[in-house]
Protein backbone atom coordinates (compact mmCIF):
# COMPACT_ATOMS: atom_id res chain seq x y z
CA UNK A 1 0.00 0.00 0.00
CA UNK A 2 1.54 3.37 -0.77
CA UNK A 3 1.40 6.87 0.72
CA UNK A 4 1.32 9.48 -1.82
CA UNK A 5 2.34 12.96 -0.37
CA UNK A 6 1.82 15.92 -3.09
CA UNK A 7 3.77 18.79 -2.58
CA UNK A 8 1.28 20.79 -5.04
CA UNK A 9 0.52 22.94 -2.25
CA UNK A 10 4.23 24.87 -2.13
CA UNK A 11 3.56 26.52 -5.73
CA UNK A 12 0.58 27.72 -4.72
CA UNK A 13 2.08 31.00 -3.87
CA UNK A 14 3.89 31.35 -6.79
CA UNK A 15 0.90 31.17 -8.93
CA UNK A 16 -1.29 34.52 -10.18
CA UNK A 17 -4.26 34.53 -8.19
CA UNK A 18 -6.48 33.42 -11.41
CA UNK A 19 -4.78 30.30 -12.06
CA UNK A 20 -4.35 29.38 -8.03
CA UNK A 21 -7.81 29.73 -7.63
CA UNK A 22 -8.70 27.26 -10.95
CA UNK A 23 -5.86 24.96 -9.49
CA UNK A 24 -7.54 24.80 -5.97
CA UNK A 25 -11.37 24.42 -7.76
CA UNK A 26 -10.33 21.05 -8.65
CA UNK A 27 -11.33 17.86 -6.61
CA UNK A 28 -9.31 16.02 -3.58
CA UNK A 29 -9.09 12.85 -5.89
CA UNK A 30 -7.83 14.84 -9.41
CA UNK A 31 -5.65 16.84 -7.16
CA UNK A 32 -3.94 14.08 -5.91
CA UNK A 33 -3.12 12.70 -9.76
CA UNK A 34 -1.43 15.75 -10.62
CA UNK A 35 2.42 15.51 -11.33
CA UNK A 36 2.40 18.83 -14.19
CA UNK A 37 0.98 22.04 -14.29
CA UNK A 38 1.71 23.72 -18.02
CA UNK A 39 1.67 27.71 -18.79
CA UNK A 40 2.04 28.74 -22.14
CA UNK A 41 1.22 32.30 -23.38
CA UNK A 42 -1.90 32.93 -24.72
CA UNK A 43 -2.67 29.01 -24.85
CA UNK A 44 -4.76 27.08 -22.54
CA UNK A 45 -3.40 26.31 -18.76
CA UNK A 46 -3.04 22.49 -18.89
CA UNK A 47 -2.21 20.16 -16.07
CA UNK A 48 -0.61 16.49 -16.58
CA UNK A 49 -2.58 13.71 -14.49
CA UNK A 50 -3.11 9.81 -14.97
CA UNK A 51 0.32 10.41 -17.80
CA UNK A 52 -2.60 12.42 -19.50
CA UNK A 53 -2.69 16.10 -20.33
CA UNK A 54 -5.54 18.00 -19.99
CA UNK A 55 -6.95 21.95 -20.28
CA UNK A 56 -8.26 23.11 -16.84
CA UNK A 57 -11.42 25.60 -16.65
CA UNK A 58 -11.69 28.41 -13.63
CA UNK A 59 -13.87 25.98 -11.78
CA UNK A 60 -11.44 23.05 -11.71
CA UNK A 61 -12.70 20.88 -14.08
CA UNK A 62 -10.22 18.81 -16.30
CA UNK A 63 -11.30 18.81 -19.56
CA UNK A 64 -9.94 17.43 -23.29
CA UNK A 65 -11.58 19.80 -24.68
CA UNK A 66 -8.88 23.23 -24.44
CA UNK A 67 -12.04 25.68 -25.96
CA UNK A 68 -13.32 25.87 -22.42
CA UNK A 69 -9.98 26.26 -20.37
CA UNK A 70 -8.43 29.53 -18.88
CA UNK A 71 -6.13 30.95 -21.20
CA UNK A 72 -2.98 32.05 -19.74
CA UNK A 73 -1.54 35.59 -19.99
CA UNK A 74 1.80 37.00 -20.77
CA UNK A 75 1.46 38.85 -17.28
CA UNK A 76 0.45 35.26 -15.40
CA UNK A 77 3.68 33.86 -17.18
CA UNK A 78 5.93 36.59 -16.22
CA UNK A 79 4.41 37.06 -12.90
CA UNK A 80 5.09 33.09 -12.33
CA UNK A 81 8.51 32.89 -13.56
CA UNK A 82 9.66 35.73 -11.48
CA UNK A 83 7.58 34.36 -8.61
CA UNK A 84 9.92 30.93 -8.54
CA UNK A 85 13.23 33.16 -8.58
CA UNK A 86 12.03 34.85 -5.71
CA UNK A 87 12.13 38.02 -7.88
CA UNK A 88 16.02 37.84 -8.69
CA UNK A 89 16.76 36.93 -11.67
CA UNK A 90 20.32 38.32 -11.33
CA UNK A 91 20.93 36.05 -8.42
CA UNK A 92 19.46 32.84 -10.41
CA UNK A 93 21.88 33.29 -13.13
CA UNK A 94 23.00 29.47 -13.17
CA UNK A 95 18.97 28.12 -12.91
CA UNK A 96 18.18 30.25 -15.50
CA UNK A 97 21.19 28.81 -18.17
CA UNK A 98 20.06 25.54 -17.09
CA UNK A 99 16.71 25.80 -17.89
CA UNK A 100 14.99 25.24 -14.28
CA UNK A 101 14.70 26.21 -10.62
CA UNK A 102 13.60 23.94 -8.04
CA UNK A 103 11.58 25.42 -5.29
CA UNK A 104 10.06 24.83 -1.83
CA UNK A 105 9.39 20.89 -1.26
CA UNK A 106 11.18 20.12 -4.50
CA UNK A 107 8.80 21.27 -7.28
CA UNK A 108 10.76 22.05 -10.46
CA UNK A 109 9.99 25.21 -12.91
CA UNK A 110 11.29 24.55 -16.36
CA UNK A 111 11.36 26.89 -18.90
CA UNK A 112 12.01 28.42 -21.84
CA UNK A 113 11.62 31.55 -24.50
CA UNK A 114 14.28 33.31 -26.23
CA UNK A 115 17.80 32.58 -25.65
CA UNK A 116 20.46 35.53 -24.50
CA UNK A 117 23.71 34.02 -25.90
CA UNK A 118 27.40 35.76 -24.66
CA UNK A 119 28.98 37.29 -27.44
CA UNK A 120 31.92 36.14 -28.82
CA UNK A 121 33.16 32.04 -29.85
CA UNK A 122 30.99 29.34 -28.61
CA UNK A 123 28.09 31.98 -27.49
CA UNK A 124 27.31 30.47 -24.49
CA UNK A 125 23.91 30.84 -23.26
CA UNK A 126 24.04 33.83 -20.56
CA UNK A 127 20.11 34.12 -19.57
CA UNK A 128 16.66 33.62 -21.18
CA UNK A 129 14.26 36.57 -22.11
CA UNK A 130 10.41 36.37 -23.38
CA UNK A 131 10.03 33.33 -21.18
CA UNK A 132 7.03 31.56 -23.67
CA UNK A 133 6.28 28.34 -21.39
CA UNK A 134 6.58 27.18 -17.92
CA UNK A 135 6.28 23.38 -16.73
CA UNK A 136 5.84 22.99 -13.18
CA UNK A 137 6.52 19.42 -11.91
CA UNK A 138 4.84 18.42 -8.76
CA UNK A 139 7.41 16.84 -6.74
CA UNK A 140 5.55 13.71 -4.82
CA UNK A 141 6.96 11.12 -2.61
CA UNK A 142 4.95 7.97 -2.71
CA UNK A 143 6.49 6.11 0.68
CA UNK A 144 6.61 2.23 -0.39
CA UNK A 145 6.94 2.69 -4.62
CA UNK A 146 9.91 1.29 -4.34
CA UNK A 147 9.38 -1.62 -2.01
CA UNK A 148 9.37 -4.35 -4.29
CA UNK A 149 12.70 -3.04 -6.23
CA UNK A 150 14.34 -2.69 -2.88
CA UNK A 151 13.18 -6.81 -2.23
CA UNK A 152 14.36 -7.86 -5.40
CA UNK A 153 17.42 -6.03 -5.66
CA UNK A 154 19.07 -5.02 -2.12
CA UNK A 155 17.98 -8.34 0.11
CA UNK A 156 20.90 -9.91 -0.53
CA UNK A 157 23.23 -7.38 0.36
CA UNK A 158 23.70 -3.90 -0.99
CA UNK A 159 24.61 -3.16 -4.64
CA UNK A 160 25.20 -0.84 -7.45
CA UNK A 161 22.18 0.06 -9.41
CA UNK A 162 20.98 1.38 -12.30
CA UNK A 163 17.39 3.13 -13.20
CA UNK A 164 16.41 3.05 -16.50
CA UNK A 165 12.86 4.79 -17.67
CA UNK A 166 12.17 7.60 -20.40
CA UNK A 167 11.16 11.03 -19.13
CA UNK A 168 7.74 10.92 -16.15
CA UNK A 169 8.32 7.78 -15.75
CA UNK A 170 8.57 7.86 -11.87
CA UNK A 171 12.79 7.59 -11.65
CA UNK A 172 12.70 10.56 -8.77
CA UNK A 173 10.14 9.26 -6.75
CA UNK A 174 11.24 5.36 -6.82
CA UNK A 175 15.05 6.77 -6.47
CA UNK A 176 13.65 8.65 -3.33
CA UNK A 177 11.87 5.96 -1.64
CA UNK A 178 14.62 3.70 -2.29
CA UNK A 179 16.94 6.08 -0.40
CA UNK A 180 14.87 5.74 2.57
CA UNK A 181 14.72 2.40 2.59
CA UNK A 182 18.34 1.75 1.77
CA UNK A 183 19.31 4.68 4.40
CA UNK A 184 17.40 2.99 6.96
CA UNK A 185 20.28 1.15 7.88
CA UNK A 186 23.15 2.07 5.49
CA UNK A 187 25.34 5.48 4.81
CA UNK A 188 24.20 7.16 1.92
CA UNK A 189 25.47 10.39 0.17
CA UNK A 190 22.91 11.50 -1.79
CA UNK A 191 23.76 13.83 -4.63
CA UNK A 192 20.59 15.98 -4.82
CA UNK A 193 22.11 18.25 -7.75
CA UNK A 194 18.49 20.09 -8.53
CA UNK A 195 17.33 19.34 -5.21
CA UNK A 196 14.68 17.18 -5.69
CA UNK A 197 15.25 14.31 -3.77
CA UNK A 198 15.53 15.90 -0.58
CA UNK A 199 13.98 19.36 -1.05
CA UNK A 200 16.73 20.65 1.87
CA UNK A 201 14.93 23.93 3.31
CA UNK A 202 17.68 25.25 5.45
CA UNK A 203 20.00 22.39 5.84
CA UNK A 204 16.66 19.89 7.07
CA UNK A 205 15.34 17.88 4.25
CA UNK A 206 11.86 17.95 3.34
CA UNK A 207 11.31 14.41 1.96
CA UNK A 208 11.70 11.19 3.54
CA UNK A 209 15.50 9.72 2.17
CA UNK A 210 16.68 7.98 4.96
CA UNK A 211 18.30 8.05 8.51
CA UNK A 212 21.40 7.16 7.63
CA UNK A 213 21.48 9.06 4.55
CA UNK A 214 23.76 12.49 3.91
CA UNK A 215 22.37 14.98 1.34
CA UNK A 216 24.80 17.20 -1.24
CA UNK A 217 22.46 19.75 -2.32
CA UNK A 218 22.73 22.04 -5.05
CA UNK A 219 26.47 20.82 -5.54
CA UNK A 220 28.02 19.92 -8.70
CA UNK A 221 28.01 16.43 -9.04
CA UNK A 222 31.39 15.18 -9.76
CA UNK A 223 32.87 17.54 -7.28
CA UNK A 224 30.36 15.99 -4.58
CA UNK A 225 30.78 12.39 -5.50
CA UNK A 226 34.57 13.02 -4.98
CA UNK A 227 34.19 15.10 -1.80
CA UNK A 228 31.18 12.43 -0.46
CA UNK A 229 34.27 9.80 -0.68
CA UNK A 230 37.07 11.50 0.92
CA UNK A 231 34.51 13.04 3.77
CA UNK A 232 31.56 11.14 4.13
CA UNK A 233 33.28 7.42 4.49
CA UNK A 234 29.10 6.32 2.12
CA UNK A 235 28.20 2.53 1.58
CA UNK A 236 26.94 3.88 -1.40
CA UNK A 237 26.50 7.34 -3.56
CA UNK A 238 22.97 8.12 -4.73
CA UNK A 239 22.28 10.60 -7.88
CA UNK A 240 19.72 11.72 -10.14
CA UNK A 241 20.39 11.06 -14.18
CA UNK A 242 23.79 10.23 -14.82
CA UNK A 243 24.84 13.30 -17.48
CA UNK A 244 28.45 14.25 -18.73
CA UNK A 245 31.40 11.98 -19.68
CA UNK A 246 33.12 14.78 -17.75
CA UNK A 247 31.51 13.12 -14.39
CA UNK A 248 33.04 10.01 -15.24
CA UNK A 249 36.05 10.25 -13.44
CA UNK A 250 33.93 10.90 -10.30
CA UNK A 251 32.15 7.35 -10.80
CA UNK A 252 35.03 5.87 -11.28
CA UNK A 253 36.83 7.01 -8.57
CA UNK A 254 34.25 6.29 -6.00
CA UNK A 255 33.25 2.46 -7.25
CA UNK A 256 37.29 2.18 -6.80
CA UNK A 257 36.76 3.34 -3.36
CA UNK A 258 34.41 0.38 -2.73
CA UNK A 259 31.38 2.46 -2.68
CA UNK A 260 28.08 1.09 -4.29
CA UNK A 261 26.65 3.32 -7.16
CA UNK A 262 22.99 3.66 -7.64
CA UNK A 263 21.66 6.19 -10.14
CA UNK A 264 18.87 6.94 -12.76
CA UNK A 265 19.18 7.49 -16.56
CA UNK A 266 16.78 8.81 -19.41
CA UNK A 267 16.14 5.51 -22.00
CA UNK A 268 13.23 3.80 -23.48
CA UNK A 269 14.58 0.36 -22.62
CA UNK A 270 17.60 -1.47 -20.94
CA UNK A 271 19.33 -1.77 -24.07
CA UNK A 272 18.67 1.06 -24.99
CA UNK A 273 20.91 3.14 -22.43
CA UNK A 274 23.73 2.23 -24.60
CA UNK A 275 23.16 5.68 -26.31
CA UNK A 276 23.60 7.31 -23.86
CA UNK A 277 27.94 7.48 -23.80
CA UNK A 278 28.37 7.90 -20.19
CA UNK A 279 25.85 5.37 -19.37
CA UNK A 280 27.35 2.76 -21.85
CA UNK A 281 30.91 3.88 -20.95
CA UNK A 282 29.87 3.03 -17.01
CA UNK A 283 27.83 -0.65 -17.83
CA UNK A 284 31.22 -1.91 -19.80
CA UNK A 285 33.58 -0.96 -17.12
CA UNK A 286 31.16 -3.14 -14.96
CA UNK A 287 30.07 -0.25 -12.44
CA UNK A 288 26.50 -1.36 -12.21
CA UNK A 289 25.32 -4.61 -10.82
CA UNK A 290 22.37 -4.66 -12.09
CA UNK A 291 19.51 -2.49 -14.23
CA UNK A 292 15.87 -2.31 -13.52
CA UNK A 293 13.23 -0.72 -16.07
CA UNK A 294 10.62 1.73 -14.61
CA UNK A 295 8.00 3.04 -17.43
CA UNK A 296 4.98 1.51 -19.40
CA UNK A 297 4.74 -1.30 -21.34
CA UNK A 298 5.60 -5.41 -21.21
CA UNK A 299 8.84 -4.83 -20.16
CA UNK A 300 8.22 -2.74 -17.08
CA UNK A 301 9.97 -4.29 -13.81
CA UNK A 302 12.46 -6.26 -16.14
CA UNK A 303 15.43 -6.37 -13.71
CA UNK A 304 18.73 -7.81 -15.28
CA UNK A 305 22.33 -8.78 -14.12
CA UNK A 306 25.07 -6.31 -15.53
CA UNK A 307 26.85 -9.54 -17.23
CA UNK A 308 23.94 -9.75 -19.65
CA UNK A 309 23.71 -6.14 -19.72
CA UNK A 310 27.15 -5.59 -20.93
CA UNK A 311 26.61 -8.72 -23.61
CA UNK A 312 23.64 -6.84 -25.13
CA UNK A 313 25.94 -4.06 -25.36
Amino acid sequence: MYTVKSKIENIYPLLPCRLRSAVLAVSRPELSQITELRLRRSRPFCVTAGGREYALTHDGRLMSDPSQALTVTADEVEHTYRAALDNSIHSHAPEIRNGYVTVSGGCRFGFCGTAVNEAGPGSRLQSVKDVSCLNIRIAREVLGCAEELYNRTMTDGLCSLLIVGPPASGKTTVLRDLCRLIGRTRRLSVIDERNELAAVEKGEAACAVGLHSDVFTSYDKAAAIEIAVRTMSPEAIVCDEIGSKKELDAYMYALDSGVRLIATCHAASIAGSKRRDAVSRLIKLGAFDRAALLGTGCMTGQIIDTAVLSKKL
